[in-house]
């Protein structure tokens, strides 16, 4: 091996590390917060919070027009992009904020969907540009301000107050959307030969965003705030032990863009997601009984949804691997798929099984999306190849 190959590993190591240990760090401020949060609110209360939080999710998504994965795969490219961009998803966030504050007369979901707007697009392009350094220092800083803030509005004004913290510990990313302005021309020209991608990332993060949300908005109306506080909390969980599979996720996909080989890291991530399954389903009748007595029902549930962690791993590592290609409509029927079948299996195996059924549709789903992603990217690498 020659020098400058010891010297790639080294600096390809040494990203992965900033990464990883930066997110520990923020998964577990946040873990630690939203557990803080669901012991002193209780089940309903916390049920509530996470259904108007996937609500300002949602509306933050459709802002974005698909922008997060388009800055990060065209910065790494070089390309240009970001003050076009960033207008027009300015432009959006503004116009979906007014309209939910006129929908649920509550400011926090307005101010929540301008800061994530802001956030995303901006850590896009510190990913895209391979700052990993920077984008650490950023979210660490968003992740304690987030707490900090959350905390005293709660306090001053309730559940509504968490909202608006979480909203306002986006706004420090401003400056780096000031910063793309001033680095790039408004040149809407330069989207015309990028638009499908745009537009199938478009439809792609609708998809993503209704996958990771769908299941609150269904199981209120369903089964009521209690047991959605229940399989929020068991979400949760979920988030913590997912921590290393989704920093190697966000790591790879400006990697695979820019043609860098990541094969070996991405099966290594899948084989540790098994271990991360098996550790959720051993945990769950220590943690809960004894941290969240009041919720009775998210014991059976994590043990459930930890099994998702696999499939959820695989589509993770395929979707950057099949991004880096461009082949997002591939990536985009994935989502359709899962948002299809958890939707089905949220109603139907529900019925039966409450709660837990919620939990194994969640299961179900992912597991087809990520084989068919598999399927399709051997696919894909068969036709390169002839």
């Amino acid at each position: 091996m020659n020098l400058d190959k010891i010297t790639n590993l080294i600096k390809k190591s040494r990203n992965l590390t900033i990464l990883g240990i930066s997110d520990i760090i923020i998964k577990g401020i946040s873990g630690i917060f939203w557990f803080y949060m669901a012991s002193e609110l209780g089940a309903e209360s916390y049920g509530q919070l996470g259904y108007f939080i996937s609500i300002a999710s949602i509306g933050s998504t459709v802002s974005l027009i698909g922008s997060s994965s388009t800055l990060t795969v065209y910065i790494a490219k070089n390309v240009k992009i970001q003050a076009t961009i960033y207008l027009i998803t300015l432009i959006f966030g503004g116009i979906i904020s007014i309209i939910l504050f006129a929908v649920y007369q509550n400011i926090g979901l307005s101010i929540f969907v301008i800061g994530h707007v802001i956030f995303t697009i901006s850590s896009s392009v510190m990913l895209g540009s391979k700052q990993y350094s920077t984008y650490a220092k950023y979210l660490i800083t968003q992740n304690l301000l987030m707490v900090g803030l959350s905390i005293s509005f709660y306090f001053l004004i309730g559940w509504e107050g968490v909202i608006i913290g979480i909203g306002l510990s986006y706004f420090p990313f401003s400056i780096w959307v000031y910063k793309g302005f001033k680095e790039s021309k408004i040149e809407f020209s330069l989207l015309r030969s990028k638009l499908e991608f745009l537009i199938n990332n478009y439809v792609m993060s609708l998809a993503s965003v209704f996958s990771g949300n769908i299941d609150r908005l269904v199981i209120f109306p369903m089964l009521g705030f209690t047991l959605l506080g229940n399989y929020a909390l068991g979400l949760q969980v979920l988030a913590i032990l997912t921590i290393i599979p989704a920093n190697v996720s966000r790591y790879i996909l400006p990697q695979d863009a820019s043609g860098a080989k990541t094969g070996k890291l991405r099966h290594s991530t899948i084989l540790l997601s098994v271990g991360l399954a098996i550790t959720g389903i051993f945990i769950a009748p220590i943690l809960i009984p004894n941290f969240f007595p009041k919720f009775s029902e998210a014991t059976e549930i994590i043990q459930i949804i930890s099994i998702s962690i696999i499939p959820s791993t695989i589509t993770s590592m395929y979707t950057s691997k099949l991004l880096g290609k461009e082949k997002s409509r591939i990536v985009l029927t994935g989502s359709i798929m899962f948002i299809s079948f958890q939707l089905i299996g949220i109603i139907f195996i529900g019925e039966i099984l409450g709660i837990n059924g919620a939990a194994v549709a969640l299961v179900i789903s992912a597991s087809i999306q990520a084989l068919f992603l598999i399927i399709m990217s051997f696919r894909e690498d068969k036709k390169s190849k002839n």
